[in-house]
Order: C-alpha cells, then sequence, then structure tokens
C-alpha cells in the first residue's frame, strides 16, 4: 500500500518511529557532497539524510563483512547474536545486488548463516534516487534509479510530498504500526512520482548513451565474443592489481578463509574478502595457477559478471553503480572495457554479415 505523510507530522517523526530500539545505519552528506553510511542509536534528524544518489561505500558490508570472525576451534559455541537493524536511504543499485548475494549465500547447498541472520534482522527502507553521478549507468544494465523490489519500505519524495511504498510484510506491518503520522497516498501524487520517475530515468539513459552504452545491449554476448580480444591486454596494462574495483563493487562476493589467532591467542578463523584481480586468487595448492596473467584476471572479472551470472541467475553481476570507475587509481572505466567489446562484437558480426551477403 502506498502513504504519505500526514500534514501535522514530519518525515523525521516517521523514520525516528521505525528506527526507534532498532541499532540504525543512515546517510551522512560529506563536505565533498558524496553520502557515507553511519551507524548511530536512532534517526537523527541534524545528521542522517536520505540522499540523492548512492552512498560511496557498498551495502555488501553490512551483510558480509569485509573482515568477519567465524570462530575460535576450541570454542565452538554460537557467537553474539547481530541485533534488529534498520537501514535508511538505500538506492536500488544497493537493493538489487543483495539478488547476486542470496543466490551465492543463501541458495546454495548450504546456506551461510551468518549472511542469513543479517539479512533476517535487516529491515531495508530504500528511497528514489532524485539526482545521479556521472558514473552511473544503471539503465544500461536493466535498471533504474528507483526500488521495484526487495525493499520492506520505499519513500519517493515528489514536489506534492512523500509517498512511502511497502515491499514486504514487515514493511506492511511497520507502515500499519505508524498510522498516526500516515495517510493514504492520493493518486494525484502517484502520477507526480510516475512523470517524475521518467523523466529521471530518461536522464540516466541519455548519460549511458555518452559513453557509448545503450539500455537492452546484449553484453553477454559482447564479453563472450571478445575472449580472445587484444583489449584485455590493453586496459591490463594501466591495472596495478590493487583490487579496489573488487572491494567497492556492490555485487563482487568472493572471499578466503584465513585461519589464525583470536584476542586470546587461541586458534581461530576469519573470513576476509579476496579479489580475483589478485595475482594468487586463482593460485593451488600445487603451485598452479589457471589464470596467471593479469589480463586473464581482468577478463576473468568481466566473464564472471557479463556471462556467468546470465547463465545461472538471468542477469549481470553490475548494477550500473559506477563505484568501480570512482576507485580505480588506474582510471580504468567499466564503460570504456564494455563499449570496447560491443563495438568489436558488432564489428565482428559486421564483418560475417558480408561474408554471408558475398
Amino acid at each position: 500500500m502506498n502513504w504519505t505523510i500526514r500534514v501535522s507530522s514530519s518525515l523525521d517523526e516517521v523514520l525516528a518511529f521505525l528506527a526507534n530500539e532498532r541499532e540504525t545505519y543512515g546517510l551522512k552528506e560529506l563536505e565533498n557532497g558524496h553520502y557515507s553510511l553511519t551507524k548511530s542509536t536512532g534517526w537523527q534528524p541534524e545528521y542522517h539524510t536520505l540522499g540523492d544518489f548512492r552512498q560511496i561505500e557498498p551495502l555488501k558490508a553490512l551483510f558480509f563483512p569485509a573482515r568477519e570472525f567465524i570462530g575460535s576451534w576450541k570454542d565452538q559455541s554460537a557467537l553474539h547474536p547481530l541485533p534488529n537493524r534498520i537501514v535508511f536511504g538505500v538506492k536500488n543499485c544497493d537493493l538489487s545486488s543483495l539478488g547476486v548475494f542470496d543466490h551465492v549465500f543463501l541458495n546454495g547447498v548450504c546456506p551461510d548463516p551468518y549472511y542469513q541472520e543479517a539479512r533476517e534482522k535487516t529491515i531495508l527502507v530504500s528511497c528514489d534516487c532524485n539526482s545521479h553521478l556521472d558514473v552511473c549507468f544503471c539503465p544500461a544494465m536493466g535498471e533504474q534509479p528507483y526500488a521495484m523490489s526487495g525493499f520492506d519500505i520505499n519513500i519517493a519524495q515528489t514536489a506534492g510530498g512523500y509517498i512511502l511504498e511497502s515491499g514486504s510484510e514487515r514493511g506492511e506491518q511497520l507502515l500499519e504500526s505508524a498510522r498516526q503520522y500516515l495517510e493514504p497516498a492520493t493518486g494525484d501524487l502517484l502520477e507526480k512520482l510516475e512523470e517524475q520517475r521518467t523523466r529521471h530515468y530518461g536522464e540516466l539513459v541519455e548519460n549511458s548513451k555518452a559513453h557509448g552504452l545503450n539500455p537492452g545491449t546484449d553484453f553477454r554476448t559482447a564479453i563472450e565474443t571478445s575472449f580472445d580480444s587484444d583489449l584485455w591486454q590493453e586496459f591490463a596494462e594501466d591495472c596495478v592489481e590493487c583490487g579496489a574495483c573488487n572491494f567497492i563493487c556492490c555485487t563482487c562476493h568472493c572471499f578466503l578463509l584465513a585461519d589464525g589467532y583470536d584476542a586470546r591467542a587461541e586458534p581461530a578463523r576469519t573470513k576476509l574478502w579476496d579479489a580475483c584481480l589478485y595475482s594468487g586468487f586463482a593460485a593451488t595448492a600445487g603451485g598452479g595457477n589457471p589464470r596467471p596473467l593479469r589480463a586473464e584476471r581482468l577478463r576473468n572479472r568481466f566473464d564472471k559478471k557479463f556471462s556467468y551470472f546470465p547463465q545461472v541467475l538471468d542477469r549481470y553481476a553490475c548494477d550500473g553503480c559506477g563505484r568501480c570507475s570512482e576507485a580505480c587509481i588506474a582510471n580504468i572505466d567499466v564503460r570504456d572495457v564494455l563499449r570496447r567489446a560491443v563495438d568489436e562484437c558488432d564489428a565482428l558480426h559486421a564483418h560475417s554479415s558480408d561474408h554471408r551477403a558475398n
């Protein structure tokens, strides 16, 4: 159901009510105009904002921490449970990325109990993007700057007021419990929202086209066709294997298990983020390495996102957030790589067509 805020109430009252007795995460605006995800004991109007576009760090860190203690070898007792949490200001790129994580950590042979607990105890309050960064290209990936699923509650700001939509049973229950601040949204308000979303989506489409990426482009075929292309070697020449693109990516999920010692000097195990650009990522215990060259590792990163995941999940493992392009110290832009692959694929098909015609 769609709600709006009563004239006698405010958005801050609603958000404070929703955050009550929950560990709270919200966006803080930085001096450079970007946003960062911060933790607090509740919604703080003077500190938090819903944000006009996605924050710097990926949402995955709340469900798949960069460093996660798994347990001690000697002490097999359960870890302390996570508190109930709520996250405000989630944008669609981050929200959509959780579909990849659910596939990997929930739908396999055995669900990851740590990830499962984090998902079950976290309420996601998404909100529409009111603006976008130059690196954003979500329409080219089949996405849009507003959530359509995967959220508990979505908040959209229009010129006529806010619209709050429930996207799950617990989201509906939460909004029902906050009815003293809410009233049903009118049809006129919903029309304004639709017009606003259509306009912003069109702006993002033009932004993507300016970089040579069009919605509906078959990136899977382009990447698969370019397997033996020189483009991987050419882009890899600038890569320094820092792993920033892997770590900042909202869908990358590779990890390693490290055995060491805990704070009590007892043998313990920790889960750590890993990066497929690292030279030792695919190394085996016998000393072999199926991808010894940097160009092969760069190609593998794109192959997994644009070939493997379309095969197993019918979607790209990329949401067009552009974080990797921002983080790369070698200035490798994911859009440039994709455009090069598409151009080469188109040229190859055109050449094949010419031969068939002759």
